[in-house]
């Protein structure tokens, strides 16, 4: 089996639960309708239209095949419209709207919605949009099809937003999304679109606890390099729920799909997209665990997609001190992170000059590395509350810079809490550790850190469950964890 076919055969085991029913489609142009939708379930926008645009090659009057390449073209919640896409959606859905007479109803009403999403110019864009997704929203109300309804939640998110209240997302639009999206996997457990979507929904939720099958049944699928963002997913759940180990596995899977695209060269804009986005979660789950190795094969390959070497940030962060310190060109987190290694090099005189030429255009209000430096060099000069000070706005920033799959290289919050554990403050330090666990679950140095801060206060029995806790979290690690490794 040459290497098309193989590729091809992937595509179709991976979308046996994408089926859009087609009546005027033979088996060739059906099967490629299927696999062109899978391709726009994965957010790969540019293969599903590639692939919708050879079935109007194939047959110039199949009305569908341009009612897709205006779908793909449109946005989804990780790509926006732009005037360009914008014109090439326009063109195709007219072409389908003078094909449509021997239409479904539900392909009728399909083309319908796309027909009014592009109606206008782009500078109509939101209105259009607004009259597409109310369209949509009735045509689920009275339609069967799976794939109706996923392309109307779609269009609900896009609107409401992924933002919770403390029990539902916060917008109506989402609510019903939500309700949508629930519907189909009940019906159909292993559809890739309702899954991706389920996962994107609990991004935010205060309780995603309803997301983990969604994340296992990626997991367990096998995907064609073109859905690598499918593999992708997971990392999201996994990362947002504590399970760094599990994050950085479905990161690996999708940097390898990723690989195999950019070796094939045949989506560059989609490799492109999503490349640095998918190596940085990767690289974060990494940093909160404790092997030095593995977060070290990430940073480099943070370095080749970002131009920027992170190999003094990964030495900082394992206690390496003398690596993040001798780390030369460019560093990401630059002087502050050197400034860090400084210090613990008990290089105070050097850790100045580093403060003094950050400080002289004024306090640093942006980037928690360099507040994490500054609060460190005032513990060290004795002035305890300027060093929390310091740590409060870099947690402050980080509760504002950071949400969902995307955390900090180095949580704040732990640096708080061994403030105070160095200080004594052991009850401040408890308060601190627990707020960083709320925040990112199962950390193990903010776990190691609060089984010291309750052993120092005496709690004798809960330190010795939070240091169980984060033994099994720390399992495989290549470095040792002590209280000096917490900045």
């Amino acid at each position: 089996m040459n290497v098309v076919a193989v590729i091809i055969s992937a595509v179709v085991a991976a979308a046996t639960s994408v089926h859009l029913p087609v009546a005027a489609a033979g088996p060739q142009a059906q099967s490629e309708i299927d696999r062109a939708l899978f391709f726009y379930y994965a957010y790969n926008g540019d293969a599903a239209a590639q692939t919708f645009a050879q079935v109007t090659v194939r047959d110039p009057r199949l009305a569908m095949g341009y009612w897709g390449i205006a779908l793909a073209k449109g946005p989804d919640l990780n790509t926006p419209i732009t005037q360009e896409r914008f014109a090439a959606g326009q063109q195709a859905i007219a072409r389908a709207v003078a094909l449509e007479s021997s239409l479904s109803p539900d392909n009728r009403g399909l083309i319908t919605a796309m027909q009014l999403r592009y109606k206008g110019s782009f500078a109509d864009w939101q209105d259009d949009d607004t009259a597409y997704r109310h369209a949509m929203v009735s045509l689920a109300e009275r339609s069967a099809d799976r794939n109706v309804r996923l392309l109307t939640a779609e269009a609900l998110i896009e609107t409401g937003g992924l933002t919770w209240n403390s029990s539902a997302p916060l917008s109506l639009e989402t609510q019903d999304a939500l309700t949508l999206v629930e519907g189909v996997l009940r019906d159909d457990p292993t559809n890739p679109m309702a899954n991706h979507l389920c996962l994107h929904l609990y991004d935010l939720a205060p309780q995603r606890e309803a997301a983990l099958k969604c994340a296992q049944r990626l997991d367990a699928a096998d995907f064609p390099a073109q859905a690598e963002h499918l593999a992708h997913m997971p990392a999201h759940y996994w990362t947002e729920t504590g399970n760094y180990t599990a994050a950085i596995a479905s990161s690996e899977r999708a940097y390898t799909l990723m690989q195999q695209l950019n070796t094939s060269g045949s989506d560059p804009q989609h490799t492109d997209r999503y490349v640095n986005h998918d190596i940085a979660v990767g690289y974060a789950a990494a940093m909160m665990l404790g092997n030095y190795s593995v977060a070290r094969q990430w940073a480099q390959r943070m370095a080749a997609g970002l131009d920027t070497s992170f190999d003094a940030l990964t030495a900082l962060r394992f206690g390496d001190y003398a690596g993040a310190y001798a780390a030369t060109g460019n560093q990401y987190g630059g002087p502050a992170v050197r400034g860090l290694a400084a210090l613990q090099l008990q290089n105070t005189s050097e850790a100045r000059a580093i403060a003094a030429d950050l400080m002289k255009n004024g306090p640093p209000r942006r980037g928690y590395l360099p507040q994490l430096f500054l609060a460190r060099l005032a513990e060290a000069d004795g002035n305890d509350r300027e060093a929390e000070r310091w740590l409060e706005a870099a947690i402050a920033n980080q509760r504002a810079d950071y949400s969902g799959e995307i955390i900090p290289y180095v949580p704040a919050g732990e640096a708080l809490g061994a403030l105070y554990l160095r200080r004594g403050a052991n009850a401040q330090a408890i308060d601190a550790f627990n707020a960083t666990l709320q925040t990112y679950p199962d950390d193990p140095r903010a776990l190691y850190g609060l089984a010291a801060a309750m052993a120092a206060d005496g709690q004798e029995a809960q330190a010795a469950a939070t240091r169980a806790h984060f033994e099994k979290e720390w399992k495989g690690a290549d470095v040792t964890m002590d209280a000096a490794a917490l900045l």
